[in-house]
């Protein structure tokens, strides 16, 4: 009778494992991938005035880091009430809190580029109005309006929302907006809310 549970709880382990072993890899390329282009050979190995000048973690790379050490919540949490029950009245809240934040930095973000990059207004609206669509599931839980399944539903459609905005945003403005370093993250996210909404 308790096989049920037990498979369910192993198999998002082992997803939720698959997950962050991917963010870590692609972690790892990107830090190869910002080292290499630097090493270019010349005569003499010698080093121009401009590449001696040139910090060795740039902003990229440390925004970067942060995205991936902000991932980390998203991958623990709904793992922790598995191990034990007990634990399930302080992880839901953290992570619906977590992802609340990380939502309203992803609509500045997107809304940043679209200025930037003269998008459409649309963009830019959309971008803001789902952040704020996102955030105010954590008022309505504490206010009582909503229960903590639906705002992990409301998060993941937001989170999953938000993804498909960067889908039509040019390659250029997505530079700006780290879009490639956030695309696994996003989808961890989102596959996270959708377990937190599973089990409750």
């Amino acid at each position: 009778e308790h096989r049920g549970p037990r498979l369910r709880g192993a198999s998002m382990t082992t997803t939720m494992t698959t997950l962050v072993l991917l963010l870590l890899s692609q972690g790892a390329q990107a830090a190869l991938h910002q080292r290499m282009p630097q090493q270019r050979s010349r005569p003499g190995a010698e080093v121009s005035m401009q590449d001696a000048s040139q910090p060795a973690v740039t902003a990229r790379a440390a925004s970067a880091a942060l995205l991936r050490i902000g991932t980390v919540p998203f991958c623990l949490l709904p793992l922790l009430p598995l191990v034990s029950d007990d634990l399930r009245p302080i992880c839901e809240p953290l992570l619906i809190c977590h992802a609340s934040v990380i939502i309203a930095f992803i609509g500045g973000l997107q809304q940043a580029a679209a200025i930037q990059h003269d998008l459409p207004p649309w963009i830019a609206v959309l971008a803001i109005g789902i952040a704020l669509f996102g955030t105010t599931t954590t008022s309505a839980i504490a206010t009582g309006l909503i229960s903590t399944h639906l705002a992990f539903i409301t998060l993941t459609v937001a989170y999953l929302l938000q993804l498909l905005i960067e889908r039509t945003i040019p390659p250029t403005a997505k530079q700006s907006m780290l879009a490639a370093e956030r695309q696994l993250p996003m989808i961890v996210a989102s596959f996270s809310l959708a377990v937190g909404a599973a089990l409750t």
